[in-house]
Formats: structure tokens, C-alpha cells, sequence
């Protein structure tokens, strides 16, 4: 089956991992990715540790199944050369510094006069206008900036990131949330438009709890691993492992269960909105008590009176059984020099009954699609590619 995206071209710009995720979703849902790489790129080059067979994890999932060109954008020929590209192209992304593009001769209105239906998609760090729209950002700079930062971590601890660099994935996501959203619109107008998206303001976007608190007088501020309204709801250490109960249904029940009958009729915790204003008394005696079984044994025990769930490890995750049930991990080979080297990643979360996304593909080598895409898209000739890449214009992989 084709992805819903099937027929949907993309030239995309993008580089780190903010940009490449959100094209990367795309590419899942079945759009064509074209990834326009620096004519003096090389795979060994390509990110951070670590590598397997002579490729660099770091980039290799989010790049998988798209195309690769390599392409001088600093050489009129290398302009002229993507700019008919996007004459055959549906959108176009990049997540440069605001003004870049323009400053290559390829921004938006150029574009847009060769291909008025293109859809062109900025990712930045703080969007393409405004005070701060010239800084440099990062995954944690988003986090810092959107407040995300100092409601995370423990009371008295320091403000703490997100394990993952929700920064870039939420700004990827949100990117290509917008793209879809532009491609629809097209349908009615006949137009492509100008998608502005900032990390920065992606992860304000998912603080709406946070942010109404403060509007109303309510600011919150860092309360380790429990939840600011609800108790129990956090993590709590077993025998062997951790686990998070999420509120409970039968207080009477679920004090009967861990073994503090005592506490089922305390006038501190007889219901939920009284149990938070004591949880710095009820905390630690429910830590004491979650210790003396494993979490297996939690898990079946208190399934009736409470939402509960292992934390698991990332290697736990991937080995549990809905988890490998649904397809959640799939496993795509690394082209390199050793035959049979494969790697695991995620797969689509989108399910859909008829047009699934299919994650089958592996990630590009650097310019393996360079001399295809100008002859097949931009309609240069063997000949002219051949002498792109003699000037060193384009760089090409494949024979």
C-alpha cells in the first residue's frame, strides 16, 4: 500500500534533527523526499556516535527513505539547478537561520514566481521575525525558553531537560503538522503558501496546563515526578524496578492492598483534593510499602482500584509484548561495507486502515541520488550533470 502522502514531492533543506524529523514524518506517510546536502559532505561526517558500518546513527533513522543530492548552493549553476527542482516539487523545508534562503537566492518569493503551489516551511529556533528571530537555538534552548525547564525536576533540584530532545521533535512535528495542513488548503485555492514554525514556541504550545495556571495566579514550579493536582500519581520504586500509579478509584481498597489499613479512614487522605495537600506525609509512606513487592506483583495486584504501569528502560520497551504486538520497532539494514547489518528504530505511530505508513526504507547514502533527481526532475541531461559534477557544482555517489 502507498502512504497517504503518495504523489507529495519534497525538497528539503533541513539539517540537525529538528527539520529531519518533521520531514521524516512525511516521508512515513508516503511523501518523496529529496534532502539537499552540502556539495562537501561525506557519510563519515553526517553526526554524532555511534556509528555502525561506517554510518553515524544519529541522523541515519530520521533520514531513512528519503533521497539524497549534493548540490553547491553557493554556485549559480547549483541554484539554477534546485530551483527547477522546485518547479516539480509540492513543498519545500529548511530549518536555516531566518534569511539564509533568501540570501541564497532561494527563499520563498523566488520560489514561489517558479511554483506558485509551493509550500515552503521554515523551521527556526524562535521563527522567521521578531526580536530573537536572529539567535541561534537548540533543543535545549527551546526547552529553557518555552519554561519547560523550570517545572522539571526535583523541588530542590536543578531545572532538568527532557530526556529526548523534545525541542527538535516537537518543532519537526509541528512543521510538518502545518505542511499537511497547506496541502489541504491547496486543494481549495490552488496555492502554496508560507509555513512559520519556531521551537521555541512548539514546546510553549504543549505547556497549555502550565500556562492557564499562571493566567489564573497559579505559577507552577518544579515538584519532582508527581503530578501538580493529583495524588498518588508518580513513580514509585519496587522490589526490582519502578513503577507509576496513577490516581486510585478505591482508596479503601488500595490501602487494604499495600498493606496500610491504617491510612484507609485517616482524615488526611480521605479523598483525592485533601490527599494533595498532604502528599509530603502520604509520599514516603507509600515509598516505604511499594518496596516490598516487584512490579510485576504491583502491576496484578492493584489493576482494579488503580491505573498502574511499569517505567520501563528503553530495551524493556522494545522487548514487551504489545509493544512488539503492534510493530511499534521495526528493523531496517545499514548499506555499508559489511552485508547484513541491521538497526532498529520506531515506527509510524499514525495507523490508518487503508493507506498505512510504511517504515521499510533505509536512510540515503550522502549524493546516492544526485545524478536520478537532476535527470529525472530538473530535466538536465546526462551530459550537463556530467558536467556539473566535473565543475564540482554537484557531487554524485552512485555509478
Amino acid at each position: 500500500m502507498a502512504g497517504p502522502l503518495a504523489g507529495v514531492r519534497v525538497l528539503d533543506f533541513t539539517h540537525a534533527l529538528a527539520g529531519p524529523f518533521g520531514t521524516m514524518i512525511l516521508t512515513d506517510l508516503g511523501a518523496e523526499v529529496i534532502n539537499v546536502e552540502r556539495v562537501e559532505a561525506r557519510d563519515e561526517t553526517r553526526g554524532n556516535l555511534p556509528f555502525i558500518n561506517s554510518r553515524s546513527t544519529y541522523r541515519f533513522s530520521v533520514e531513512r527513505g528519503k533521497k539524497n543530492i549534493q548540490v553547491d548552493l553557493k554556485d549559480p549553476r547549483g541554484v539554477e539547478a534546485v530551483l527547477r527542482l522546485a518547479e516539480r516539487c509540492d513543498v519545500v523545508t529548511e530549518n536555516f537561520s531566518p534569511g539564509t534562503m533568501d540570501h541564497l537566492g532561494i527563499g520563498y518569493e523566488v520560489m514561489a514566481q517558479r511554483n506558485p503551489r509551493i509550500i515552503f516551511a521554515s523551521c527556526s529556533g524562535f521563527g522567521q521575525w521578531g526580536p530573537y528571530a536572529q539567535r541561534g537555538a537548540l533543543d535545549v534552548i527551546a526547552q529553557a525558553m518555552s519554561g519547560f525547564m523550570s517545572i522539571t525536576g526535583e523541588a530542590d533540584g536543578r531545572p532538568m531537560r527532557a530526556g529526548a530532545s523534545i525541542g527538535d521533535t516537537l518543532g519537526g512535528t509541528y512543521m510538518a503538522m502545518g505542511v499537511i495542513s497547506a496541502l489541504y488548503e491547496r486543494e481549495k485555492s490552488g496555492l502554496g503558501q508560507r509555513i512559520d514554525v519556531s521551537m521555541v514556541e512548539s514546546v510553549i504550545y504543549n505547556m497549555e496546563n502550565a500556562i492557564i495556571r499562571t493566567s489564573v495566579g497559579d505559577a507552577p514550579t518544579r515538584i519532582g515526578p508527581r503530578h501538580p493536582l493529583l495524588t498518588p500519581f508518580q513513580g514509585f520504586e519496587t522490589a526490582d524496578g519502578w513503577m507509576v500509579i496513577c490516581g486510585v478509584r478505591d482508596w479503601e481498597a488500595f490501602c487494604l492492598l499495600v498493606g496500610l489499613p491504617e491510612l484507609a479512614h485517616d482524615e488526611r487522605f480521605v479523598n483525592g483534593r485533601i490527599r494533595h495537600q498532604h502528599h509530603a506525609v502520604l509520599e514516603p509512606v507509600l515509598m516505604e510499602a511499594l518496596k516490598k513487592r516487584t512490579t510485576k506483583e504491583w502491576l496484578e495486584l492493584l489493576a482494579d482500584v488503580s491505573l498502574v504501569a511499569p517505567i520501563f528502560t528503553v530495551p524493556e520497551m522494545m522487548e514487551d509484548p504489545h509493544i512488539r504486538a503492534r510493530g511499534v520497532i521495526v528493523t531496517l539494514p545499514v548499506p555499508g561495507p559489511q552485508e547484513g547489518v541491521y538497526v532498529k528504530v520506531p515506527n509510524s505511530p499514525v495507523r490508518m486502515s487503508r493507506t498505512a505508513p510504511v517504515v521499510d526504507k533505509p536512510g540515503p547514502f550522502v549524493g546516492q541520488h544526485t545524478r536520478r533527481v537532476l535527470q529525472e526532475l530538473a530535466g538536465l541531461s546526462r551530459e550537463e550533470v556530467a558536467a556539473l559534477e566535473a565543475a564540482g557544482v554537484v557531487r554524485a555517489r552512485e555509478g
